[in-house]
Order: C-alpha cells, then structure tokens, then sequence
C-alpha cells in the first residue's frame, strides 16, 4: 500500500471545506480505477495550508499507478472545482510526497463490492506504546483470531495514527455486517481486537429542493474525518447517483439529470447514509446540502443543530 501526499493552499478565501477528489488504475488501464473517493483536506498548523493522504494500493509488478485528482470547494453557498491533475505514481512529480506501507500476504482486505472504505482513529489501548510500530488488519469475527490477520504496519508518532478500514466485508439485505478490526503494538500487550459497528443516518428533505446531500462525520476530536456521499431512499435509477455527481463530465446535466428523477420521488424525501467505527466509539456529524433555488441555480447549505453538531454512539 501506498501513502501519498497532496497539498492544498486556501487562499485570500478562506474556504468551508475543501475536499479531495481521486481515482487510481494501472497505467496500462487508467480507466479501470482500482480505487476511487473523495476525502476532506484538514488545516494543518500552518496558516492556510492544508495536507491530506491517499491511501493507495500498490501498482503491478513492474508498472505504475495512473492518479487523477482535483480539488473542490464550499464558500458562502458557492462550489468550485479545481482542474484535474494526473500522476504516475511513483514518480518523480511524487518525490518527497510518497511513502510505503508495509504489507505481508497479500495486504489487508478489500470491501465487499459496492462499499467504500472510511477513516478512523486507531483505537489504541491505555498502555499500549505510542512509538515504535503497530500492525492492523481485518477479518470476520472469530473465536481465535490470529496476529496475521495484521497485515499492514504504520510507524506509531507519539499517537494513534489514522488509518483506512473497509465500510463492510459482506452485506445482507442491504446493510453492511460488522467485522472485526484488528491490531498489535507490542507482544506484552497482544492482539486487540475491535468490532467494527455501523449506523443509519437520516435526513428529511421537507420542501423537495434537496438534489445532493452529503454527510461529513468524525470521531469526536475530528481528527478522522470523513465525506459519505447520500443517497434518497428508494432511488431505483442507474443514472443520476448521488455517488456519481463529484466524478461527472458535465456536473450541470447531471444535476438536471437527476432533478428530473428526483421529480418522481414524493415529499418529503428521505436522504440516508451509514457511519461506521469501532463498537462503543462516538460519532459526531453534521450535514451539507445542495439545494435548487427557485431560478434553478445551486446553492450549498449546511445543516446541524443550531450550529453545533449531532452525535451517534456505534
């Protein structure tokens, strides 16, 4: 696995949020993504910039990832998109910025199709070593886990580091099933074991002018934060997914687009999503909307709760 670096300079604009928007496939097939997100850019302690990290997978032997990235924006209701930029990776345009995972057998496991991969803090023990190096991976619940199932190690900084896990490794009847997230810092402590829970979230669209909403959410320190595009209940079309609307062409037709399929679903809508984390973690999280004004243009709203945000207990 790979950890690559991007860098975002606000500007004299200070924007609300500035997310990232990416897609990686071999270079021989570039239009095959072998991942696809969108993550949000955090401030760092330097006034106006921001950093944030994509966890990549690594490239077939003896060939090189093809990255194509951009950036988007939220200020005042306003959205803008950056031009796309495109990477080999690894690459001398990524010299400083790439670093590897280490991984055995394989590397960790993949979602199960359809579900995406989230961002969490990992749940280190009191006790457990804040240097050296931890190992993590996934796997399904089991009475005797075992330490390989850690199959990538991250250096530990003085705190627990951010990490990727999989939204589900298998789904039944439309809702992702826990797992269990495991990890081991040292062999006194031993192997931890975490099951990892979700949550359906709701947001009601009272008034039918909602055509995307987002759902922004973190642990309670919004250290690992996360963008989960989502989606009305019910909506049957292939076209016109909420999930589809950052990586379109023409993101104006397909807000036409899916206005006209939205148009069949009767008020008010139900917009839903899922958090995930480890059982018994909070999650804290908010909403943003783009809304159809009456002259047809687009604006970006947030909702919470008078200004502060909602909370959910895995």
């Amino acid at each position: 696995m790979l950890l690559l670096r991007r860098v975002f300079i606000d500007g004299p604009d200070r924007p609300e949020l500035v997310l990232l928007h990416y897609a990686a496939g071999s270079e021989d097939s570039p239009g095959a993504a072998a991942a696809r997100g969108s993550l949000i850019v955090p401030s760092t302690a330097e006034a106006g910039r921001r950093e944030a990290r994509l966890f990549l997978p690594d490239p077939p032997p003896g060939r090189r990832l093809r990255v194509r990235y951009f950036f988007s924006t939220v200020r005042g209701g306003a959205e803008w998109f950056s031009p796309a930029y495109d990477l080999s990776v690894p690459g001398e345009e990524t010299a400083g910025d790439l670093s590897a995972v280490e991984e055995a057998a394989g590397g960790n496991l993949r979602p199960a199709p359809g579900c995406g991969m989230f961002r969490l803090l990992l749940p280190l023990r009191e006790g457990e070593p804040r240097t050296g190096t931890v190992r993590f991976g996934f796997g399904a619940m089991r009475k005797k886990p075992s330490a390989e199932l850690c199959r990538a190690a991250l250096p530990l900084d003085g705190a627990a580091p951010v990490v990727e896990a999989p939204e589900a490794l298998s789904v039944l009847k439309n809702r992702p099933m826990p797992y269990f997230l495991y990890h081991i810092t040292d062999e006194r402590t031993g192997l931890v074991a975490d099951k990892i829970n979700c949550a359906r979230l709701t947001l009601k669209d009272e008034e039918g002018d909602v055509v995307c909403a987002r759902l922004i959410w973190a642990d309670p320190s919004w250290t690992a934060r996360n963008i989960t595009v989502m989606e009305v209940r019910n909506y049957a079309s292939p076209e016109g997914r909420a999930k589809d609307y950052f990586f379109a062409e023409n993101r104006e037709a397909f807000l036409a687009e899916r206005s006209e399929e939205l148009a069949g679903h009767p008020v008010p809508r139900t917009f839903e999503a899922f958090v995930f984390g480890a059982a018994g973690s909070v999650v804290e999280y908010c909403f943003q909307v783009l809304k159809r004004r009456p002259d047809r243009s687009v604006a970006a709203a947030w909702r919470n709760r008078d200004g502060r945000n909602w909370t959910v207990t895995l």
